[in-house]
């Protein structure tokens, strides 16, 4: 339960832009060049975001855990 939790509140933790990004990623699974076109971005903005998010949520899991 206590990763679950972390989890919760790592996901809080973000924007709604950071949020929509990684929705998109990981449970509508689109490819970041699907994404960046819907996001008017690029890929490789896309890409970047998503790698900042994960560190963002990483740290902040740690801190609650």
């Amino acid at each position: 339960m206590e990763k679950r939790e972390g989890l919760r509140a790592a996901l809080e933790g973000l924007t709604e832009e950071e949020r929509e990004i990684l929705l998109r990623r990981y449970v509508y699974q689109q490819k970041p060049k699907e994404m960046a076109v819907a996001l008017a971005l690029s890929v490789k903005q896309i890409e970047n975001r998503l790698y900042r998010i994960k560190a963002k949520m990483r740290k902040r899991m740690e801190q609650e855990g």
